[in-house]
């Protein structure tokens, strides 16, 4: 007798691939027509909670592509990445690289970016709360000290670099937006930083030095070598607007 496990992937695999369907139905209830025709719409009723996840998750590449193509690359990716998890939330984090190779979105060379922008707004809006850092804190920190502290991010914050407009890209694909819908695509490169301020996800443009003071705070550096790389980056960086600049929005959680 097969384990319960090995039924399981069996029935999976039924699920993903019409021609495994006949070797599980000795499994199931019923005639076999009748439990072919019962896998099919199960199998259905998959590929389309599959294809609403990763709309859901990438409405700016839907937008580019259109839905007609935008179904079909969905059912592309699902082929090549079936989901492994029962949360569908995590089904499109391998999309970004998809596309990139795909062949017939070859002419888009920055829709890649685009679905790393959009993979990392869709990861800042489930990301869990962080406290506010009060700089009230630092007042008993001796001044030789501060440059031994680690800035933090908060959970929902990330970074991306590219050549192409993200943020441009961004905004104007936004359901509020309702200026000019022109984008340069020859206006990046771009440092944008991913953030969710409230209840949806932002992406701002940042400049040089604010770029390379949060990637060093991702990276784990602690504050004075973060300072010394972004006025490095940037010589018109002041490290004490910036420092009070992302704590106030929230970017900067915690220094330790």
């Amino acid at each position: 007798m097969r384990s319960l496990l090995e039924l399981q992937r069996s029935f999976g695999m039924a699920l993903a691939e019409p021609a495994r369907a006949a070797a599980v139905v000795p499994l199931l209830h019923g005639a076999a027509p009748v439990a072919l025709r019962r896998l099919a719409v199960y199998r259905a009723n998959g590929h389309a909670n599959c294809a609403k996840a990763l709309a859901d998750t990438y409405p700016i590449v839907r937008r580019i592509v259109g839905e007609e193509f935008f179904a079909g690359l969905a059912r592309e990716y699902a082929q090549a990445h079936p989901s492994t998890s029962g949360d569908l939330n995590a089904f499109g984090g391998a999309l970004p690289e998809f596309v990139a190779a795909f062949p017939h979105t070859a002419d888009l060379a920055y829709l890649p970016d685009v679905a790393r922008m959009e993979w990392l707004a869709h990861r800042a809006y489930l990301a869990g709360d962080a406290t506010p850092l009060d700089l009230g804190r630092l007042r008993g920190v001796a001044p030789a000290d501060l440059a031994g502290l680690r800035p933090a991010l908060a959970p929902a914050c990330a970074l991306l670099e590219s050549r192409w407009p993200l943020a441009r890209i961004w905004e104007v694909h936004q359901e509020d937006y309702r200026d000019a819908i022109a984008v340069d695509l020859d206006a990046g490169p771009d440092r944008v930083l991913i953030h969710r301020p409230a209840w949806r996800a932002r992406v701002v443009s940042l400049a040089r030095g604010d770029f390379r003071f949060l990637a060093g705070a991702v990276e784990g550096r602690t504050l004075g070598p973060v300072l010394e790389a972004a006025l490095a980056a940037d010589p018109r960086f002041d490290p004490g607007a910036a420092l009070a600049r992302w704590v106030a929005a929230g970017v900067i959680v915690d220094l330790t």
